[in-house]
């Protein structure tokens, strides 16, 4: 009874930690910022040369030094150099240009970081009495690939970080009650051999983002004023002091207050980090969607269900090695411990399943952005391997009775390599932009009135793109209508919509070019048909626009 009463306490003391974390959690920002709309547009002609020049983005943005400038056919640069982030609207950018402003082309080159210290950088063109339109020259978006530092880090960070969750709650809950301590020996160098790595890493990610963020390079990037400028400008720096006070500042205060005798002390002083999945999840790509968002939420339990299947992978290992070598605990007790884990992974195997096919819908919007993004490919070969361990799983749970102790470890092993690979490939996908920057070209139909409209949009990105409509009636023959008009409007800016008459190409058939998606995000495209008895016939599509 009084065993089962601290087990409660223990949990109750984990929960309102959870809530305390989520409390002083950061505010929202997405893990990628793009523009959403600018002036001037995106291949804008204008007759008279524009005073200022406006970017807003999905999210509040730092400016880089000299991050926003405005240069000439020639390259050379024509704005007064006083760009900046205006104080009342933190998403937002402002330069000044000259009055005598020529006529030609030009081109505003920004780069930014995202709160969450991520660099995102672009180009928009425009003209001073040229048609900039008929020279295609488009837009352009561009974050970053991280590089194998960055990688190796966040991989030690996530093994790390589920080593201490996983294990604290397979030697506290799992580990056989009779016996020798689960922190005996080589286990209790592994457990805090894990927790120094998840220190170390936590505090090399610093240097690293700062360097991202800066663009600098080696020993620059741990010079003070760039160290100090990632921890006040960016959420990552924000998020950074929690994780160390989580990992590194508060565990070693509560093993100062518990005294000697404290049963399971170690349980206690590991409990700060239990708070650092919730704090992680602030700097990757669920943010976008709210600070407490069901997206934030699916984050942090996937975070939890992988620690507990991987440490308690790592756990049984260390259960069959003590077996096995020490002879301890007996044969019994470990197949118990075995059959109960089974049990618990299970669960976190569906919860991961869940959890990760609700963050594949939200940050995948097309089939075509799975197939062709750099996001869906790297989620591929994750998904790959997480059948791998799905299916080594059954096998040894379905074969435990006939396999021997040495066979059962070594599929567990094998288990434990497929995780390791998973976590390096996850360290990639939280740190490149999800598959909604390239979505792909818009196909959809739907029927409105009796009538088949069909919409295309070629290459659906920010700037200039084909649109084309095919009209089919009840009987699915091309129709001839009066007029077919599109309208655009934003999901993202409330700003007015704008209209464009397509031109009839004949066959049911009508078609147009040009810049009417100014920015990436959620747009609204309305087709609006005027029939051939002057009646009207509305078609809502919603799409996902590509940078």
């Amino acid at each position: 009874m009084q065993s089962g009463r601290i087990r409660l306490w223990k949990l109750w003391t984990g929960l309102l930690m959870v809530l305390l974390v989520l409390l002083i959690s950061p505010a929202t920002a997405s893990a990628h910022a793009y523009v959403v709309t600018s002036n001037p547009t995106i291949n804008e002609s204008l007759q008279s040369p524009p005073k200022t020049v406006e970017i807003q983005f999905d999210e509040n943005v730092h400016l880089v030094p000299d991050g926003l400038t405005v240069t000439d056919e020639d390259g050379h640069r024509v704005d007064l150099g006083n760009g900046r982030t205006l104080p009342s609207n933190g998403r937002e950018i402002v330069c000044t240009l000259p009055q005598n402003l020529g006529k030609g082309v030009y081109t505003i080159h920004w780069q930014v970081i995202s709160a969450d210290g991520h660099t995102v950088e672009g180009t928009i063109p425009f003209g001073v009495q040229v048609d900039v339109k008929a020279l295609h020259l488009g837009a352009t978006e561009a974050g970053y690939v991280p590089g194998v530092p960055m990688v190796l880090d966040r991989t030690v960070f996530y093994i790390s970080m589920m080593l201490v969750i996983g294990l604290t709650i397979f030697f506290e809950f799992l580990w056989p009650k009779k016996g020798p301590s689960p922190m005996r020996g080589g286990r209790r160098w592994i457990f805090f051999s894990a927790w120094i790595a998840l220190c170390l890493s936590t505090a090399f990610s610093l240097p690293i983002q700062a360097a991202l963020s800066w663009g600098v390079h080696g020993t620059q990037a741990f010079a003070g004023k760039y160290l100090l400028r990632t921890l006040n400008l960016t959420l990552f720096g924000y998020t950074w002091i929690i994780q160390l006070l989580l990992e590194l500042i508060f565990p070693p205060i509560i093993a100062v207050l518990l005294s000697e005798t404290a049963r399971r002390r170690w349980f206690w002083v590991a409990l700060p980090v239990f708070g650092v999945p919730i704090a992680k999840a602030y700097v990757g790509h669920a943010v976008v969607h709210g600070a407490l968002s069901l997206s934030i939420v699916a984050d942090v339990i996937h975070l939890y269900a992988a620690s507990i299947w991987l440490g308690g992978i790592v756990g049984t290992v260390l259960l069959f090695t003590a077996h096995l070598r020490e002879h301890e605990p007996d044969a019994d007790a470990v197949k118990g411990v075995v059959r109960q884990f089974s049990m618990l992974a299970g669960i976190s195997v569906f919860v991961l399943g869940l959890t990760g096919f609700y963050a594949a819908i939200v940050n995948i919007p097309t089939w075509y952005s799975l197939w062709y993004t750099t996001y869906g490919e790297v989620l591929l070969c994750k998904l790959a391997l997480f059948f791998c361990m799905v299916g080594l799983a059954a096998y040894h749970w379905v074969r435990r009775v006939h396999l021997s102790m040495y066979s059962l470890r070594r599929m567990v092993v094998l288990e434990l390599i497929a995780g390791i690979l998973i976590l390096g490939l996850t360290s990639v996908l939280t740190n490149v932009q999800t598959a909604e920057v390239a979505p792909g070209p818009v196909n959809a139909s739907q029927t409105a009135a009796g009538y088949a409209v069909h919409l295309q949009i070629t290459p659906n990105k920010a700037g200039d793109n084909e649109f084309l409509v095919t009209l089919r009636d009840g009987g699915g023959h091309p129709y001839t209508a009066q007029q077919v008009t599109l309208s655009f409007s934003s999901s993202v800016v409330a700003a007015g919509s704008d209209t464009v008459r397509l031109v009839d190409h004949g066959n049911g058939t009508y078609t147009t070019d040009g810049l009417y998606l100014t920015g990436g995000g959620r747009w609204n495209v309305d087709v609006h048909v005027l029939t051939a008895n002057y009646e009207d016939v509305d078609a809502h599509f919603k799409v996902s626009v590509g940078q």
